[in-house]
Protein backbone atom coordinates (compact mmCIF):
# COMPACT_ATOMS: atom_id res chain seq x y z
CA UNK A 1 0.00 0.00 0.00
CA UNK A 2 2.74 2.17 0.54
CA UNK A 3 4.34 1.77 -2.04
CA UNK A 4 1.15 2.77 -4.12
CA UNK A 5 0.60 5.62 -2.40
CA UNK A 6 3.95 6.94 -3.01
CA UNK A 7 3.90 6.28 -6.99
CA UNK A 8 0.98 8.26 -6.99
CA UNK A 9 2.71 11.57 -4.75
CA UNK A 10 5.45 10.95 -7.67
CA UNK A 11 2.79 11.16 -10.39
CA UNK A 12 0.85 14.09 -8.90
CA UNK A 13 4.44 16.27 -8.36
CA UNK A 14 5.11 15.09 -12.10
CA UNK A 15 2.74 16.43 -13.56
CA UNK A 16 1.95 19.22 -11.41
CA UNK A 17 5.28 20.57 -13.02
CA UNK A 18 5.39 23.72 -14.87
CA UNK A 19 7.12 22.72 -18.20
CA UNK A 20 9.00 25.66 -20.14
CA UNK A 21 9.05 25.41 -23.85
CA UNK A 22 12.68 25.49 -25.30
CA UNK A 23 13.37 25.14 -29.34
CA UNK A 24 13.06 21.70 -30.66
CA UNK A 25 17.16 20.65 -30.91
CA UNK A 26 18.16 17.08 -32.17
CA UNK A 27 21.67 17.74 -32.38
CA UNK A 28 22.16 20.13 -28.95
CA UNK A 29 25.12 18.32 -27.59
CA UNK A 30 27.07 18.43 -31.02
CA UNK A 31 30.06 21.09 -31.45
CA UNK A 32 29.46 24.47 -31.82
CA UNK A 33 31.81 26.41 -33.28
CA UNK A 34 32.42 29.89 -30.89
CA UNK A 35 33.38 32.45 -33.39
CA UNK A 36 30.52 31.64 -35.71
CA UNK A 37 27.47 34.08 -35.66
CA UNK A 38 24.15 33.66 -37.16
CA UNK A 39 21.72 36.27 -38.28
CA UNK A 40 17.42 34.97 -37.86
CA UNK A 41 15.52 37.64 -40.29
CA UNK A 42 12.26 37.47 -38.85
CA UNK A 43 9.31 38.43 -41.34
CA UNK A 44 6.62 39.57 -39.30
CA UNK A 45 3.90 42.28 -38.66
CA UNK A 46 2.65 44.02 -36.24
CA UNK A 47 -1.60 42.53 -36.59
CA UNK A 48 -0.09 38.97 -37.33
CA UNK A 49 -1.57 37.00 -34.43
CA UNK A 50 1.24 34.24 -34.64
CA UNK A 51 4.13 36.35 -34.84
CA UNK A 52 4.67 37.11 -31.45
CA UNK A 53 5.48 33.13 -31.44
CA UNK A 54 8.01 33.38 -33.41
CA UNK A 55 9.73 36.46 -31.44
CA UNK A 56 9.52 34.15 -28.35
CA UNK A 57 11.29 31.47 -30.32
CA UNK A 58 14.21 33.91 -31.19
CA UNK A 59 14.47 34.61 -27.23
CA UNK A 60 14.75 30.99 -26.60
CA UNK A 61 17.09 30.19 -28.74
CA UNK A 62 19.30 33.56 -27.43
CA UNK A 63 18.98 31.83 -24.05
CA UNK A 64 20.55 29.14 -25.52
CA UNK A 65 23.58 30.06 -27.66
CA UNK A 66 23.63 33.92 -26.64
CA UNK A 67 25.43 36.61 -28.43
CA UNK A 68 26.01 34.13 -31.56
CA UNK A 69 22.35 34.98 -32.41
CA UNK A 70 21.90 38.26 -33.82
CA UNK A 71 18.33 38.86 -34.86
CA UNK A 72 16.69 41.36 -37.55
CA UNK A 73 12.93 41.90 -37.21
CA UNK A 74 11.36 42.52 -41.05
CA UNK A 75 7.81 44.15 -40.96
CA UNK A 76 6.00 43.60 -43.81
CA UNK A 77 3.19 42.59 -46.19
CA UNK A 78 -0.54 45.36 -46.46
CA UNK A 79 -2.04 42.40 -44.97
CA UNK A 80 0.10 42.29 -41.63
CA UNK A 81 1.76 45.35 -41.31
CA UNK A 82 0.28 48.06 -42.90
CA UNK A 83 -1.51 50.63 -40.50
CA UNK A 84 -4.95 50.71 -39.84
CA UNK A 85 -7.17 53.52 -40.72
CA UNK A 86 -6.77 56.64 -38.33
CA UNK A 87 -10.66 55.83 -38.02
CA UNK A 88 -9.53 52.75 -35.61
CA UNK A 89 -7.12 54.72 -33.71
CA UNK A 90 -5.50 54.61 -31.85
CA UNK A 91 -4.87 51.12 -32.44
CA UNK A 92 -2.11 49.85 -34.84
CA UNK A 93 -1.23 53.26 -36.33
CA UNK A 94 2.66 52.85 -36.16
CA UNK A 95 4.42 52.01 -39.97
CA UNK A 96 6.96 49.57 -38.91
CA UNK A 97 7.75 48.95 -42.59
CA UNK A 98 10.85 49.46 -44.76
CA UNK A 99 11.43 49.72 -48.51
CA UNK A 100 14.19 47.69 -47.89
CA UNK A 101 11.97 44.79 -46.14
CA UNK A 102 9.60 44.69 -48.51
CA UNK A 103 12.53 43.97 -51.60
CA UNK A 104 13.88 41.26 -49.35
CA UNK A 105 10.44 39.87 -49.28
CA UNK A 106 9.73 40.63 -53.14
CA UNK A 107 12.98 38.38 -53.75
CA UNK A 108 12.88 35.92 -51.34
CA UNK A 109 9.13 35.25 -51.48
CA UNK A 110 8.71 34.85 -47.82
CA UNK A 111 5.25 35.81 -47.32
CA UNK A 112 3.89 34.37 -50.50
CA UNK A 113 3.71 31.38 -47.46
CA UNK A 114 2.70 33.03 -44.72
CA UNK A 115 4.23 34.74 -41.58
CA UNK A 116 5.54 34.33 -39.49
CA UNK A 117 8.08 32.85 -41.18
CA UNK A 118 11.90 33.35 -41.42
CA UNK A 119 15.65 32.72 -42.56
CA UNK A 120 18.63 31.16 -41.35
CA UNK A 121 21.48 33.02 -42.39
CA UNK A 122 19.63 33.10 -45.97
CA UNK A 123 20.90 29.33 -46.56
CA UNK A 124 19.33 26.56 -48.96
CA UNK A 125 18.22 29.37 -51.28
CA UNK A 126 16.61 29.30 -53.73
CA UNK A 127 14.51 26.36 -52.54
CA UNK A 128 14.95 25.84 -48.74
CA UNK A 129 15.17 28.82 -47.10
CA UNK A 130 12.12 30.17 -45.86
CA UNK A 131 11.83 27.84 -42.85
CA UNK A 132 8.68 28.08 -40.61
CA UNK A 133 9.82 29.14 -36.30
CA UNK A 134 10.04 25.40 -35.66
CA UNK A 135 12.46 24.83 -38.11
CA UNK A 136 14.81 27.79 -36.99
CA UNK A 137 16.42 26.56 -34.05
CA UNK A 138 17.52 23.18 -35.86
CA UNK A 139 19.11 25.39 -38.76
CA UNK A 140 20.62 27.07 -36.19
CA UNK A 141 22.42 25.02 -34.89
CA UNK A 142 23.67 23.23 -38.12
CA UNK A 143 24.92 26.70 -38.78
CA UNK A 144 27.08 27.09 -35.55
CA UNK A 145 28.88 24.45 -36.82
CA UNK A 146 30.84 25.94 -39.93
CA UNK A 147 33.75 27.04 -40.15
CA UNK A 148 34.32 31.25 -40.24
CA UNK A 149 36.55 32.84 -42.61
CA UNK A 150 35.40 36.20 -41.73
CA UNK A 151 35.43 38.43 -38.42
CA UNK A 152 33.60 41.21 -38.15
CA UNK A 153 34.92 44.14 -36.43
CA UNK A 154 32.07 47.58 -35.59
CA UNK A 155 33.51 50.95 -34.39
CA UNK A 156 30.93 53.38 -34.24
CA UNK A 157 29.19 56.96 -33.62
CA UNK A 158 25.89 58.55 -34.19
CA UNK A 159 27.56 60.17 -37.14
CA UNK A 160 29.80 57.15 -38.81
CA UNK A 161 30.76 53.46 -38.74
CA UNK A 162 34.00 51.81 -39.62
CA UNK A 163 34.02 48.25 -40.70
CA UNK A 164 36.91 46.04 -39.86
CA UNK A 165 36.63 43.20 -42.03
CA UNK A 166 39.89 40.33 -41.00
CA UNK A 167 40.03 37.38 -43.61
CA UNK A 168 40.48 34.22 -41.38
CA UNK A 169 41.11 31.61 -44.62
CA UNK A 170 42.17 32.21 -47.97
CA UNK A 171 38.70 32.17 -49.76
CA UNK A 172 37.44 33.16 -53.55
CA UNK A 173 34.30 34.26 -54.62
CA UNK A 174 31.87 37.32 -55.06
CA UNK A 175 31.00 38.56 -51.69
CA UNK A 176 28.96 41.65 -50.73
CA UNK A 177 28.63 43.63 -47.12
CA UNK A 178 25.10 44.98 -45.75
CA UNK A 179 25.18 47.57 -43.22
CA UNK A 180 21.57 47.68 -41.35
CA UNK A 181 20.59 49.58 -38.19
CA UNK A 182 17.88 47.83 -36.21
CA UNK A 183 15.99 49.20 -33.04
CA UNK A 184 14.99 47.67 -30.11
CA UNK A 185 12.47 48.69 -27.32
CA UNK A 186 9.78 49.93 -29.37
CA UNK A 187 6.30 49.97 -27.15
CA UNK A 188 3.85 49.85 -29.64
CA UNK A 189 0.52 47.95 -30.51
CA UNK A 190 0.71 43.68 -31.75
CA UNK A 191 -1.52 41.07 -32.27
CA UNK A 192 -0.84 38.60 -30.11
CA UNK A 193 -3.10 35.42 -30.20
CA UNK A 194 -6.42 36.70 -29.40
CA UNK A 195 -5.19 39.59 -27.41
CA UNK A 196 -4.47 42.88 -28.58
CA UNK A 197 -1.21 44.13 -26.51
CA UNK A 198 -1.11 48.09 -26.39
CA UNK A 199 2.29 48.26 -24.59
CA UNK A 200 4.27 45.48 -26.58
CA UNK A 201 7.70 45.49 -27.20
CA UNK A 202 8.86 45.16 -30.71
CA UNK A 203 12.34 44.22 -30.60
CA UNK A 204 15.42 43.70 -33.45
CA UNK A 205 13.30 46.25 -35.96
CA UNK A 206 14.73 46.66 -39.10
CA UNK A 207 15.18 50.37 -39.51
CA UNK A 208 17.33 51.33 -42.84
CA UNK A 209 19.98 49.60 -44.85
CA UNK A 210 23.17 52.05 -44.75
CA UNK A 211 24.85 50.35 -47.46
CA UNK A 212 24.54 47.57 -49.54
CA UNK A 213 28.11 46.99 -51.54
CA UNK A 214 30.59 44.56 -53.06
CA UNK A 215 33.27 43.34 -50.32
CA UNK A 216 36.21 44.04 -52.64
CA UNK A 217 37.12 44.61 -55.98
CA UNK A 218 39.75 41.40 -55.86
CA UNK A 219 37.91 38.03 -56.48
CA UNK A 220 40.58 36.25 -53.89
CA UNK A 221 40.93 37.32 -50.71
CA UNK A 222 44.12 36.19 -48.95
CA UNK A 223 44.11 34.90 -44.58
CA UNK A 224 45.43 37.83 -42.65
CA UNK A 225 44.33 40.39 -44.94
CA UNK A 226 41.91 43.19 -43.66
CA UNK A 227 39.04 45.25 -44.84
CA UNK A 228 38.08 48.66 -43.78
CA UNK A 229 35.15 50.81 -44.49
CA UNK A 230 33.57 53.98 -43.11
CA UNK A 231 30.00 54.93 -43.95
CA UNK A 232 28.25 57.86 -42.93
CA UNK A 233 25.27 58.06 -40.90
CA UNK A 234 22.31 61.05 -41.15
CA UNK A 235 19.71 60.07 -38.85
CA UNK A 236 17.41 62.38 -39.57
CA UNK A 237 17.69 61.78 -43.12
CA UNK A 238 17.44 58.10 -42.64
CA UNK A 239 14.30 58.16 -40.78
CA UNK A 240 12.41 61.10 -43.17
CA UNK A 241 13.17 58.40 -46.02
CA UNK A 242 10.95 55.61 -44.19
CA UNK A 243 8.32 58.17 -43.43
CA UNK A 244 8.07 59.56 -47.00
CA UNK A 245 8.18 55.28 -48.08
CA UNK A 246 5.34 55.30 -45.51
CA UNK A 247 3.22 58.05 -47.14
CA UNK A 248 3.42 55.90 -50.54
CA UNK A 249 -0.20 55.55 -51.15
CA UNK A 250 0.58 52.46 -52.75
CA UNK A 251 1.67 50.79 -49.55
CA UNK A 252 -1.41 52.00 -47.73
CA UNK A 253 0.78 53.62 -44.99
CA UNK A 254 0.47 56.98 -43.20
CA UNK A 255 3.69 57.71 -42.73
CA UNK A 256 3.96 57.44 -39.22
CA UNK A 257 7.58 55.87 -39.44
CA UNK A 258 9.26 58.07 -37.30
CA UNK A 259 9.97 58.71 -33.37
CA UNK A 260 13.80 56.70 -33.56
CA UNK A 261 15.84 56.90 -30.17
CA UNK A 262 18.95 56.73 -31.34
CA UNK A 263 20.00 54.97 -27.50
CA UNK A 264 18.19 51.54 -28.97
CA UNK A 265 19.77 51.68 -32.13
CA UNK A 266 22.11 48.83 -33.07
CA UNK A 267 24.13 48.23 -36.44
CA UNK A 268 24.07 44.38 -37.92
CA UNK A 269 26.89 43.79 -40.36
CA UNK A 270 27.03 40.78 -42.59
CA UNK A 271 28.97 39.48 -45.47
CA UNK A 272 27.12 37.21 -47.87
CA UNK A 273 27.61 34.90 -50.72
CA UNK A 274 26.44 36.83 -53.81
CA UNK A 275 25.87 33.92 -55.90
CA UNK A 276 24.37 32.20 -53.25
CA UNK A 277 22.88 34.62 -50.98
CA UNK A 278 24.32 32.95 -47.90
CA UNK A 279 25.59 34.92 -44.64
CA UNK A 280 28.84 33.92 -43.82
CA UNK A 281 29.33 36.32 -40.85
CA UNK A 282 27.37 38.95 -39.34
CA UNK A 283 27.95 41.07 -36.26
CA UNK A 284 26.10 43.57 -34.04
CA UNK A 285 27.25 46.40 -31.97
CA UNK A 286 24.97 49.33 -30.68
CA UNK A 287 25.08 52.46 -32.68
CA UNK A 288 27.15 54.21 -30.39
CA UNK A 289 29.78 52.11 -28.91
Amino acid sequence: MKKNISFLVFIFVFISCDIEETPFITDYDSYVNPEKKVLIEDFTGHTCPNCPEAAREIEAIYDIYGEQIIAMAIHVTKSFARPYPASQAPKFQYDFRTQWGNEWDALYGISEIGLPRGMINRTLYPNGHKLGKDEWANAVSLELKKEVDFKIDISSSISSATISIEIINNISGNYNIAVCLTENNIINWQKDGQLEVEEYQHNHVLRSVIAEESLSNENILYQGDVLEKTYAINLNELEQNNVNYSLNTAELGNGNAGGWVSDNLSLIVYIYNNNNKEIMQVEEAHLIN
